[in-house]
């Protein structure tokens, strides 16, 4: 009896916090819905177990016409946090169509049932951007777990032929890294560490790892590694690093219009500092990984919205891909 009395008062917070004050429920809807669950219950037991709840700390609020019951008021989300977590999740592309749904309805199981019906009904799943990889939430989960026991992880890794179809690299080397961080950058997932053979950060691509195991043995230290050696922070690291490709460091100084400010500012950060010039452009200075990744954004734009101004070599690397354009598009 004592057993049915503590899953009795579980189940009456579990129906609570699906309230809200548009949608109260009353002590014969409560008595409906443990009925419903194999539980019989007298009606002033009711009373009882949601003063018990409120003395135990929960927000629970009597309508003013008694008749409409109670509701909760201290749901863990908000309607519209759920909605923003569905719309992330729906547009997860490492995600196949049926773990998207999977996820999308333990969600909707925390919302009232006016967010629920909202996240049902207006959170959109385009099978065409969804993988049919179902390794990648395995990789994550291995990353994980290797993280927090600090031990290495073990994996071999593919890579993409020149027909699109996926190769081992290193015709099927198993890489050892020490695995510090797994981020979410640039629509993917990615696992930042250290590969035994270097002394500096690598990253791979969670969807191209497979065969992962852990390892037992321990992860390097970080004053081994030289990322971690001076003021480190990851949020640098991958603003720094454009699209996750690695290079040197260096300091770019651009003038740009103000259409694309606010892509500068998405790319690289609130804090950049924008000095007005007499023509109505910016010129800002951003500290980032010379290489394929900044090439690449760079050029994502027309000469009339960004202009490299520094450092020359740059400059060179741009001039060089726009004549090689105008070869390839010319005659």
């Amino acid at each position: 009896m004592a057993g049915q009395t503590k899953e009795k008062l579980l189940y009456i917070l579990d129906i609570l916090k699906k309230t809200d004050e548009q949608h109260p429920v009353n002590t014969v809807e409560i008595l409906k819905i443990l009925e419903d669950r194999g539980l019989v219950a007298e009606r002033k037991s009711i009373a009882r177990d949601i003063a018990v709840l409120r003395e135990t700390g929960y927000s629970i609020i009597s309508c003013d016409e008694l008749k409409k019951g109670f509701y909760m008021t201290d749901q863990l989300f908000e309607d519209y946090e759920l909605k923003m977590l569905a719309d992330a999740i729906s547009g997860a592309k490492f995600l196949t169509e049926e773990d998207t749904e999977n996820l999308l309805n333990k969600l909707a199981q925390l919302a009232t049932p006016t967010g629920e019906e909202i996240l049902r009904e207006q959170t959109v799943i385009d099978p065409a951007i969804k993988t049919d990889n179902r390794t990648v939430r395995y990789n994550i989960d291995k990353i994980i777990t290797a993280i927090k026991q600090r031990r290495r992880i073990l994996f071999r890794y593919f890579e993409r032929a020149e027909d699109g179809s996926l190769k081992f690299k290193r015709s099927g080397h198993v890489y050892e890294i020490s695995p510090y961080y797994l981020v979410w950058s640039e629509d993917e997932y990615y696992l930042i560490g250290n590969s035994k053979s270097h002394d500096h950060l690598t990253h791979f691509h969670a969807d191209m790892i497979t065969n992962a195991e852990i390892s037992d043995l321990s992860v390097r230290p970080c004053s081994e590694i030289e990322e971690f050696r001076g003021d480190f922070s990851i949020c640098d690291y991958l603003r720094r690093n454009v699209n996750m490709f690695t290079g040197p460091d260096t300091e770019i100084e651009m003038l740009v219009s103000p259409a694309i400010v606010k892509d500068v500012v998405k790319r690289f950060g609130n804090e950049l500092r924008f000095e007005a010039m007499p023509d109505g452009r910016s010129r800002v200075s951003v500290r980032a990984a010379e290489g394929e990744g900044t090439l690449r954004w760079l050029c994502g734009f027309g000469v009339d919205e960004l202009k490299v101004v520094g450092p020359e070599s740059v400059r060179a690397a741009m001039a060089q891909r726009a004549s090689a354009a105008v070869r390839a598009y010319s005659g």
